[in-house]
C-alpha cells in the first residue's frame, strides 16, 4: 500500500509517530502488529482495516488502465510503454507482499485474543 500510495517508510512512520525502522520492522514482519497500530495504518491511508487487509492490487491497476484511460499513448514509444508496465508489476508485487504481511498479523492478534479469553 505504502508504494502504490508513493509514500516512503518515513513518511508513514512520521505519521504514525514511530521511528523509520519502527515501521520497517512492521513491513517485514519483524515486528508484530496490534489493533491499535493496525487501526492507525488504515487511518493514515484513509481506508477501513478490512479494506486493507483485503485490498486487490489487480484489480486497482484494471481500473486505473483501462476504466479511466490511463494507458500510454500509442505514440508512446515501445521502451516507455515497457518501463510502464515493469512499474505497475512491481508495484503490485511489493503491495502483494505487504498484504500477505498484514495478513499474517491479523492472524497472530486473533490467536493472541483467544489466549487472553
Amino acid at each position: 500500500m505504502r508504494n502504490l500510495k508513493s509514500f516512503t517508510q518515513e513518511e508513514v512512520a512520521l505519521s504514525l509517530k514511530m521511528e523509520r525502522r519502527s515501521y520497517s520492522n512492521l513491513e517485514n514482519n519483524t515486528t508484530k502488529i496490534d489493533q491499535l497500530r493496525l487501526s492507525q495504518i488504515a487511518a493514515f491511508y484513509e481506508i477501513e482495516i478490512d479494506t486493507l487487509l483485503t485490498f486487490n492490487s489487480k484489480q486497482i491497476f484494471e481500473d486505473f488502465l483501462h476504466k479511466s484511460n490511463n494507458l500510454p499513448p500509442d505514440n508512446t514509444l515501445k521502451e516507455d510503454q515497457v518501463f510502464f508496465m515493469e512499474q505497475i508489476k512491481l508495484l503490485i508485487d511489493a503491495f502483494s507482499e505487504e498484504r500477505k504481511i498484514f495478513l499474517e498479523i491479523v492472524e497472530d492478534l486473533k490467536i493472541e485474543i483467544a489466549k487472553s479469553r
